[in-house]
C-alpha cells in the first residue's frame, strides 16, 4: 500500500489556533463562489435521511463522549490566511451551526465563540450577512421556541427575500433539526467540542501538489447534491469502527486512509472520463453519482455470492454499514471492492470492451460478440447501474453478468489469456442472449457461479440450474466439437452472429456448419417467401402455448424466426430436417430461387392442407407475429379448417381473423372494389366467424367440410332463425384435406349470387 499523506486532526476550534502545525491560526472560512449552495439541509427525502444520519452521529459522539473523526477537509490557504474549502463545505457548514447552538445555548462567552464570526459564505451577499448577524452578540435566540426558525425571521435584521436564498433557508432547517436533536440533552457539550469530541483531518491542498484539473474534480462533485459525501464518510467510519477482534485498530484506520486516497485519487481519476452523463448539463459534470451506481454493484455482488448474507435495504448507507461496520467479513468485502476499482486502473477500456465486443458483425473479426449497444458496459453501468425506467432495469441482469465477466477477466489475466477469454465470454454472451427467462436477481448466484466456471476452463459446468438449459447443453456440444475443428471456428462465430441466431445455432447443427454462407444468403431474401418456401417442404410451426408460430415476412417482427430457431433440442429437430431440406436446394439463394421453389409446389399439389393456403394467400400472413390459433378443444394439434390469424403475439381477445373469409374478403374487394361486404375483425369472440354479404342480405362461413349461404329470417316474436339458402360440401380426402381450393370455390359462388 502506498503511504498515507502526511496531514493532521483538527477541530474546527483548532482552526482558528493553528494550522500545518505551524502554530499561525487562519483569520477565516469562506466557502467560495465556485461551491454549490448549502445543502445537508434542504427539504428533501433524500437530503432528510443524510441528515439525520450525519447530525445522529455528532450527537451519539458528545452526548456519550465517544469522540468521532470526521472525514478529510480539502481546501486552499490564501494570502489572508483564509481557508476556500474545495471539499467539506457541507460538513463545515453544519460544524459551524452545531457550534453557534451549543455555545449559545450553553451560555459561552462571547470571546470563546467569537472565532464563528470568520465562517463566512462567498456565494450571496444574503449568505454572508445571515452568518455574520447569526453568530453577533446582539442576538440571543429563545430556545424555549418550538421553531428557532420562526424566532430568527422575525428578526429586524433578516429581510424577507433572504428565506428564498437556498443556503439561508436550508440554514434555517438544519438549526431546527439541531433544537430537536439536542435541546433536551444539550449540558456541559461545549467542553466535549473544545476538547476535540468532533474532529476532521485537514490537510491543504498543497500538499497533494494540486494542479488546476484536480481543483475542478475536487469542486465539480459540489455542483448537484449526491451522496458521495455522505457515503463516504460512512464507509470511512465503517473501516475505522471494525472491531480489533477482526483487525487491529491500527491496521484498520492505515486501511481507512488507503481507502480514502483511493477514493480521491486513483478511483476519481478512473471514473473522470465518466463524469459527464451525457445529458448536456453542467451540473452533470461530476463523477460522485457515477462512484455510487458502481458501488452499488459491487456491493450487489457481494450479496449474490454470499449466501449467508441478506440484503435488507436498498439504502446504499445502509448497504455500506451493513457490510462493514463490524461485520467478520468487513476485510474480506473491502479487498473485493478494492480489486473491484483497482483491476481498471491503467486499463484503456474503451480498447478492452471494443476487442472482444461489437454491435455490428463483420465478415474480417467474426470472433467479437455481437451485443447491443453500448459495447463499453463498465462506462454503462456507471450511468445507469440501479436506474430503473418504471419497473425495467436500465442496466439488465444480463449487463451485471456481462460486466462481473469482464471484472473476473481482468483479475484473473495470469490464468486466462486474451485467446481463451475471447472464446469464453462468447460462450457467456450466447446464454446471456438466450437466457430471457433466467435472468432474474434471484437467479443470479448461480449465473455468477456458471459465468465463473466457464471464464476459468472454457465449458460449462452441469448439475444446476443458471443460465437457458438447452443453450447450457448446445455450449457445451460446441467446447468439444472445437477441440477437433479449431480450424472452423470463425465459421461456427459467424453463424453465431447472425441476428436471427444470436448464438443459438442448433437449427442448423454443428454437422452443416458448412451451410453458414447459405444461411446468409437465404435470410438476405424477402423472409415472406423464406416462409412459404420453408413451408412448401414442411410444417415448422413452433408450438406456444395454445397457439401455433411461423416466422414473420416482416424485419420489424423477426422476434418469430429468433423463437422458433431456439426452440428447445428435441423441438428443433423436426424445425432444423426441413431448414436443411430447404438449404440444400442451393449454395446461394435469391428471391427467384425461393419463388421457383414455391411454384413447385402450388403447381405440383393437389391436396390442400393448411400450409398450402398459407403459400398461396398473402391474406392469410399479416407478416406480423405469425401467431395462429386452431381450435379450442383440441390447441396442441393443427385440426380441421378452423384457423384464426392473430394480430397480436399472446392475446387472442385482440384482433384477429378466420384465414379463409380474411382471404376471401380481400380478394372479392380487389376484384370488385364498390361491393357491399364487411368482415368483423374479432372472429374468436363471434364479430368476424362470418363474411357479411350486404349486397345480398345474406352472409357466408365455412366448417370444416362445408360452404354455408345463409340470411337470418325474424319470427313474430322479434327474434331472428338461421335460415340456410346453401349447403355446398368441400371436395376432401378420407382424411379430412380438402381437395378443392374453398376459397376460390367461395368466390365463385358469390360471384354467382352478384350475377342474379
Amino acid at each position: 500500500m502506498m503511504n498515507t499523506i502526511d496531514s493532521k486532526k483538527y477541530t474546527l476550534i483548532d482552526l482558528f489556533r493553528d494550522t500545518e502545525g505551524g502554530g499561525e491560526a487562519l483569520n477565516g472560512i469562506e466557502i467560495p463562489l465556485i461551491q454549490r449552495d448549502y445543502a445537508q439541509g434542504r427539504d428533501m427525502p433524500k437530503v432528510e435521511d443524510i441528515r439525520r444520519r450525519f447530525v445522529g452521529a455528532l450527537k451519539k459522539a458528545l452526548i456519550n463522549n465517544e469522540p468521532v473523526t470526521l472525514d478529510f477537509v480539502y481546501g486552499e490557504i490564501d494570502n489572508n490566511r483564509t481557508l476556500i474549502p474545495l471539499d467539506g463545505q457541507q460538513r463545515l457548514t453544519t460544524l459551524f451551526l452545531l457550534h453557534w447552538y451549543i455555545a449559545r445555548r450553553e451560555g459561552v462567552s462571547e470571546d470563546k465563540l467569537a472565532f464563528l464570526t470568520k465562517f463566512s459564505y462567498a456565494t450571496r451577499y444574503s449568505a454572508r450577512e445571515f452568518c455574520k448577524r447569526l453568530v453577533s452578540p446582539d442576538y440571543q435566540p429563545d430556545f424555549n421556541r418550538d421553531r428557532l426558525s420562526d424566532e430568527i425571521t422575525d428578526q429586524s435584521w433578516m429581510p424577507l427575500d433572504w428565506e428564498n436564498d437556498p443556503t439561508i433557508s436550508a440554514m434555517l432547517r438544519m438549526i431546527d433539526y439541531i433544537h430537536v436533536m439536542f435541546n433536551n440533552s444539550c449540558n456541559n457539550l461545549w467542553p466535549r467540542l473544545e476538547a476535540g469530541c468532533i474532529s476532521f483531518y485537514f490537510l491543504p491542498i498543497k500538499q497533494l501538489g494540486a494542479t488546476d484539473d484536480l481543483y475542478i474534480k475536487m469542486n465539480s462533485r459540489g455542483k448537484p447534491l449526491t451522496e458521495f459525501e455522505n457515503v463516504k464518510a460512512e464507509w470511512e467510519a465503517c473501516i475505522k469502527a471494525i472491531s480489533p477482534s477482526i483487525m487491529p485498530q491500527q491496521d484498520a484506520e492505515q486501511l481507512q486512509h488507503w481507502i480514502e486516497q483511493k477514493m480521491d485519487l486513483d478511483w476519481t481519476d478512473l471514473l473522470w472520463p465518466y463524469r459527464n452523463g451525457q445529458t448536456g448539463s453542467s451540473a452533470d459534470d461530476v463523477v460522485d453519482d457515477k462512484f455510487i451506481r458502481y458501488l452499488r454493484f459491487l456491493t450487489d455482488i457481494i450479496y449474490y455470492k454470499d449466501e449467508e448474507l441478506k440484503k435488507n435495504s436498498s439504502d446504499i448507507l445502509s448497504i455500506v454499514e451493513d457490510l462493514f461496520r463490524d461485520s467478520e467479513k468487513a476485510p474480506e468485502h473491502l479487498e473485493f471492492i478494492e480489486r473491484g476499482f483497482d483491476c481498471w486502473l491503467d486499463v484503456d477500456i474503451e480498447h478492452l470492451f471494443n476487442t472482444y465486443l461489437t454491435t455490428t458483425p463483420t465478415a474480417s473479426d467474426p470472433q467479437k460478440c455481437v451485443v447491443a449497444a453500448p459495447v463499453n458496459v463498465f462506462a454503462q453501468a456507471c450511468y445507469t447501474y440501479g436506474d430503473m425506467n418504471g419497473r425495467t432495469r436500465l442496466f439488465p441482469i444480463g449487463r451485471s453478468v456481462m460486466l462481473y465477466a469482464f471484472l473476473y477477466y481482468l483479475q484473473h489475466k495470469e490464468t486466462i489469456s486474451d485467446i481463451q477469454f475471447a472464446r469464453r465470454i462468447r460462450i457467456i454472451t450466447n446464454l446471456i442472449k438466450q437466457s430471457e427467462y433466467e435472468l432474474r436477481e434471484d437467479n443470479m448466484p448461480n449465473l455468477l457461479r456458471q459465468t465463473e466456471y466457464i471464464l476459468t476452463h472454457g465449458d460449462v459446468e452441469e448439475g444446476y440450474l443458471s443460465f437457458n438449459a438447452n443453450q447450457l447443453a448446445e455450449e457445451h456440444e460446441k467446447a468439444v466439437w472445437l477441440q477437433t475443428h479449431a480450424d472452423k471456428a470463425d465459421t461456427l462465430c459467424r453463424l453465431e452472429n447472425h441476428p436471427l441466431l444470436q448464438g443459438a445455432i442448433r437449427v442448423i447443427g454443428l454437422d452443416h456448419i458448412d451451410f453458414t454462407d447459405r444461411f446468409y444468403s437465404l435470410f438476405a431474401c424477402d423472409h415472406s417467401l423464406v416462409n412459404r418456401a420453408l413451408l412448401s417442404i414442411g410444417d415448422y410451426a413452433l408450438l406456444v402455448n395454445n397457439r401455433f408460430q411461423i416466422g414473420s415476412g416482416s424485419a420489424d417482427f423477426d422476434s418469430s424466426w429468433r423463437a422458433i430457431f431456439s426452440t428447445s433440442q428435441q423441438g428443433i429437430a423436426p424445425k432444423r430436417d426441413i431448414l436443411l431440406a430447404l438449404l440444400s436446394q442451393s449454395q446461394h439463394f435469391t428471391n427467384d430461387v425461393l419463388q421457383s421453389v414455391i411454384d413447385r409446389y402450388l403447381d405440383e399439389t393437389r391436396e390442400y392442407d393448411w400450409r398450402h393456403y398459407l403459400i398461396k394467400y398473402d391474406a392469410m400472413r399479416p407478416e406480423r407475429y405469425g401467431m395462429y390459433f386452431w381450435d379450442e378443444e383440441n390447441p396442441h394439434e393443427k385440426r380441421g379448417y378452423n384457423i384464426l390469424m392473430m394480430w397480436t403475439e399472446k392475446s387472442i381477445s385482440g384482433r384477429n381473423y378466420n384465414i379463409f373469409l380474411k382471404a376471401l374478403n380481400e380478394r372479392l374487394l380487389c376484384d370488385f372494389p364498390d361491393l357491399s361486404i364487411s368482415l368483423g375483425e374479432y372472429a374468436y369472440s363471434g364479430d368476424g366467424s362470418v363474411l357479411k354479404l350486404t349486397f345480398a342480405d345474406k352472409y357466408l362461413y365455412f366448417t370444416d367440410d362445408k360452404l354455408y349461404i345463409c340470411h337470418q329470417t325474424p319470427d313474430e316474436q322479434g327474434h331472428t332463425t338461421e335460415t340456410i339458402d346453401m349447403e355446398k360440401p368441400i371436395p376432401q380426402t378420407e382424411q379430412g384435406i380438402d381437395l378443392e381450393d374453398r376459397v376460390e370455390l367461395a368466390y365463385e359462388v358469390v360471384k354467382s349470387l352478384m350475377n342474379k
